[in-house]
């Protein structure tokens, strides 16, 4: 009896023993993050009595696996808020945002109207443009700095998930042979909680989930289904990668094969998740766009304004010339992985004819050596839903004009059929314009043709201005002048009813074409024209408002010294009411919207996203701290009922050590007994 006695205090004394050590590692560990509390569990043998004890840690897997999850959510919200707020800031910021500039210019425009001789009014409009130029410059420089800081980002976090993953794995085998009983590799709890550890730092960069194995190993999966940590210990690395196709850095998955050989696997964008997810979403989301409609705006409002300025007549009683230069926005098509040929394509900007110029990519598919196919895409290269899709023949020297897209194409050596390339002529435009001219005097004010009635008129009609187009035919070698063969004269030979027959004279007094009767008095000149089958366009074009008489006449004439005329000037000003920009690549190609419209667009699509992913981090951040309530409920220490369970595991080992004691008199006694 004594010997079962010392047995059960024996085995009690251990098992108090080693609880009072688990409630003291509990008590050190209070303010470990990541610990887990454990406990003691006793097992009664079958014989009774206490057969062993064993140490529990105190973790719920499902509030553990939910954590992760939340974790990630709110790492990737942050993530994009990071980078997405500063943009949003510096879009509404008068001091910064490009939209300031715009209205400054035209304003200095407006100013100038008033005076239009004067040089230095002139000379304002050429601070505002030289200023407007520098704030798309500059803010698309801003841009390209951000899309290099999301790269070195998501480098730098590719180096951490392998480190992370390589930690896993090493865990992974310490566990497993520690489950065996050796102590060689650290105790399993504490290896475990290392483990716990690694994976909430892996579910800040990515979101994955995981599978736990009979063996105490983990797999951790990536929300794709590649796998990144196989339960063996063996690992997969991942990576950043510039794809050639886009020249978008994507993350993939590197596989490692028993030949050493790798296989790469990309994980879109939408799997990757975590901090890296809400790097890669804010770029393509937020950041590409932004840049793409910035260079977008400032592509229609420098040809615009270059078209516009072109139809005027300057201080130097010329035809004006261009304000902005275009040339160096011309963007080189990436050649796909799978091509076969040898060409090259280039896009640039269709000067004066750039109404459909989108913010989207562009996608050439050469079906021949000659024949294309062009189409706006997404950020993947995939066609937009609903974009058009315009197909033609380049020339002999390999240009083709695609007014859809308001581009000109260029594809040089040999394209074999099936050639993809992608374009980005929007992307980098807002940085690659500048101002062309210096000179106050090429600002063209004035319109480059005038027009009066002759004094001996007997009808009650006047003429004036219904159009100036494009300078194209009827100017001179040195644009100060109109060439002998222009319309000078509109004669009104006679009068029937509505009917009116005209005969229009060129600078030199000879007839063009033959007398044309008609009963339309607005654009008389190409009226004219297009009766004698010249097929021509008409540089300018006039209108007779009223009801003239026989006999009666109109005369039109290049307006030298005009200076104090703003007809082209107003014109120009006019622009910033007009709908000149295109709102999408897969709507409409006629534009819809002003330049102030534009701009305001692009500032409420990021301040949108930025408000939704507000919204979206607070819930996610709320949700993540109800799951650590719940994970701390159950692993986290609470030191008073530490304290509660040290003063009973002490009580225990006490009445243990009495068992052995009250055995030892038992024995001794029956000792004594025998003597």
């Amino acid at each position: 009896m004594s010997f079962d006695l010392l047995q059960i205090g024996k085995n009690g004394i251990l098992a108090h023993q080693r609880s009072l050590q688990t409630t003291g590692q509990n008590i050190n560990n209070a303010n470990t993050d990541s610990y887990v509390r454990e406990r003691t569990e006793y097992t009664e043998s079958q014989f009774g009595g206490l057969e062993r004890v064993r140490v529990q840690r105190m973790i719920d897997e499902f509030a553990n696996r939910q954590l992760r999850t939340d974790i990630s959510k709110v790492s990737y919200y942050e993530a994009n808020l990071q980078q997405a707020e500063q943009l949003d800031t510096l879009l509404g910021d008068s001091t910064t945002n490009v939209s300031s500039s715009v209205e400054s210019f035209f304003n200095s425009l407006q100013d100038a109207n008033n005076d239009p001789g004067s040089v230095t009014a002139r000379q304002l409009i050429l601070a505002e443009a030289d200023s407007m130029v520098t704030k798309f410059n500059d803010f698309s420089g801003y841009l390209d700095e951000q899309k290099s800081i999301i790269n070195e980002r998501v480098k730098l976090s590719t180096d951490r998930i392998n480190s992370i993953a390589e930690n896993i794995g090493n865990l992974n085998e310490r566990i497993f042979a520690s489950s065996g009983g050796s102590d060689a590799n650290g105790d399993t709890n504490a290896l475990m909680n290392q483990r716990d550890e690694e994976l909430r730092q892996l579910a800040e960069l990515v979101e994955f989930n995981v599978v736990k194995h009979d063996t105490g190993a983990l797999s951790v999966n990536l929300k794709n289904g590649q796998p990144l940590v196989l339960e063996d210990g063996r690992f997969n690395s991942v990576a950043a990668k510039n794809n050639p196709n886009t020249e978008r850095l994507e993350f993939v998955l590197e596989k490692k094969h028993g030949s050493g050989s790798k296989s790469e696997f990309l994980v879109p964008v939408g799997d990757v998740g975590g901090e890296v997810g809400g790097y890669l979403e804010y770029r393509d989301e937020i950041l590409m766009p932004t840049q793409r409609r910035l260079g977008q705006l400032a592509v229609r409002i420098a040809d615009s304004l270059n078209t516009q300025n072109q139809k005027g007549m300057d201080l130097d009683n010329q035809l004006g010339r261009k304000l902005f230069d275009l040339t160096q926005t011309s963007a080189q098509g990436l050649g796909y992985d799978e091509n076969t040929g040898n060409a090259t394509v280039t896009m640039s900007v269709l000067e004066g004819n750039s109404e459909s110029f989108p913010s989207e990519n562009l996608q050439v598919t050469m079906t021949s050596a000659t024949d294309y196919e062009v189409v706006a895409v997404d950020a993947a290269g995939k066609p937009l839903a609903g974009a058009d899709v315009i197909t033609g023949t380049v020339n002999g020297a390999g240009n083709a004009d695609i007014v859809r897209y308001g581009v000109s194409l260029n594809v040089a050596n040999t394209a074999n059929a099936g050639d993809k390339f992608l374009v980005k002529p929007a992307e980098s435009a807002a940085s690659e314009i500048s101002l062309s001219v210096r000179r106050p005097e090429d600002i063209a004010l004035a319109s480059p043709v005038r027009v009066s009635d002759n004094p001996d008129n007997q009808g009650a009609a006047s003429v004036e201005i219904s159009q100036i187009n494009t300078p194209d035919e009827l100017y001179n070698a040195t644009n100060d002048g109109l060439i002998g063969t222009a319309p000078a004269e509109i004669e009104v030979v006679s009068v029937t009813g509505n009917n009116y027959e005209l005969r229009m004279l060129d600078q030199n007094g000879n007839q063009i074409g033959t007398n044309y009767t008609t009963t339309d008095l607005n654009n008389v000149i190409q009226q004219v024209y297009d009766n004698a089958g010249i097929g021509i366009d008409a540089d300018y074009d006039i209108n007779i408002v009223g009801e003239p008489e026989a006999l009666d006449s109109y005369r039109i004439e290049y307006n030298l010294n005009g200076f104090d005329d703003n007809s082209n000037g107003q014109e120009l000003s006019d622009l910033q009411r007009q709908q000149l920009v295109r709102r999408d690549g897969a709507e409409d190609f006629e534009p819809t919207m002003t330049f102030n419209e534009s701009y305001g667009r692009l500032v409420s699509d990021v301040g949108s996203k930025v408000s939704q992913n507000r919204v979206l981090r607070d819930s996610a951040v709320a949700v993540k701290a109800q799951t650590e309530a719940l994970y701390e409920s159950q692993a986290g220490v609470n030191l008073e009922e530490e304290a509660a369970n040290l003063i009973q595991y002490q009580q225990a080992y006490t009445a243990s050590a009495r068992i052995i004691t009250t055995s030892q008199t038992i024995f001794d006694t029956l000792l004594r007994s025998l003597g």
